[in-house]
């Protein structure tokens, strides 16, 4: 019996938590080379259940365990039957496999939690005991944020102050990613010889990039793919294109949640309130909002996670990326 869970359930809004926590599980594989030949992503949206049963049997080559990756697995069972099929599935995957199933959204709704239900592969984890590891990655917002800033620039080895952390909030919000992109900047700017100060935020992480972000996504809105690139290589100038891509993908964040209070019967006030933003900002993701349809914005999020996939894995550059994305969308 092995004293290693065998499934590994991570779920929650919180990408990029997830993803580092992925990423150190190949790195526990060892050498790069070994790790490769032990490692398979699987996408639930494309992904049999033969698929994940083959690839999650196979025994691990010249190392202890092979890494099986699978995101959206709830996507292909949506009935009770097949359901239990994947639950015995799971149930028979061998020690010298760690199963990573990755959704990154809660699994139970705050509406069937209300109900006092439980989504069924979060049941079957609970059900699992030692042999299942779950944990749900939730986006720190607020002070909470403030302080995952702090913490964060002193684990790189650097420091913020508090006026610096809660600027710096403001301008990237609840987007981890960029976040964590700004503070290596800053910390690089300061030579980590002094903690960042407010006003390294304001002089290198200017509110008026958001502005550009928002013009360019009104261009996509807009089906306007000549000036959506146009937008993209004014960003470039001063950008680069790992940053941007994180902004575009929080931007995108932004408008579902938007959209989701808007399709509620909320307003603007109630964006502001609910995803604890600027006023200013929320007055353009209103506007923006009515070019979308909530399912069309949900389609343009998991493209984008899929493209911040391939740039993880080396399959794709971020400027590829970007320019693949905005092609794709406007045509």
């Amino acid at each position: 019996m092995s004293s290693q869970p065998v499934v590994y359930l991570l779920y929650g809004d919180d990408e990029f938590a997830i993803n580092e926590v992925v990423t150190s599980f190949q790195a526990k594989l060892g050498d790069p080379t070994t790790a490769g030949m032990n490692t398979t992503r699987l996408d639930g949206l494309v992904a049999s259940l033969d698929d994940l049963a083959m690839t999650a049997r196979a025994m691990p080559l010249l190392a202890k365990r092979r890494l099986v990756i699978m995101v959206n697995p709830l996507a292909r069972f949506n009935t009770p039957t097949s359901q239990n099929k994947l639950k015995a599935l799971l149930d028979s995957i061998p020690d010298s496999t760690a199963l990573v199933l990755v959704e990154y959204h809660p699994l139970t709704t705050e509406k069937e939690r209300k109900a006092g239900k439980t989504n069924w592969l979060e049941a079957w984890a609970d059900a699992a005991g030692e042999r299942v590891y779950k944990r749900e990655y939730t986006r720190q917002r607020g002070e909470a944020m403030t302080s995952w800033i702090m913490e964060r620039a002193k684990r790189d080895g650097g420091e913020f102050t508090l006026s610096a952390a809660e600027r710096l909030y403001e301008l990237t919000g609840d987007e981890p990613r960029l976040a964590d992109q700004e503070i290596i900047k800053l910390l690089t700017y300061v030579n980590y010889a002094r903690p960042v100060a407010r006003e390294d935020v304001e002089h290198l992480t200017p509110e008026a990039r958001q502005g550009n972000i928002f013009n360019m996504v009104d261009s996509l809105g807009n089906k306007d793919g000549k000036k959506a690139q146009e937008m993209l290589h004014h960003l470039l100038q001063d950008q680069e294109p790992r940053v941007i891509f994180a902004m575009v993908v929080r931007q995108f964040r932004l408008l579902i949640q938007a959209r989701e209070v808007l399709d509620n019967g909320g307003r603007e006030n109630d964006v502001t309130r609910e995803l604890k933003i600027h006023y200013f900002i929320s007055r353009k993701l209103v506007s923006q909002a009515h070019h979308f349809s909530l399912s069309i914005l949900e389609r343009i999020y998991h493209r984008l996670l899929d493209l911040d996939e391939s740039i993880k894995t080396g399959q794709i550059e971020e400027l590829l990326a970007l320019d693949t994305f905005i092609a794709g969308f406007t045509v």
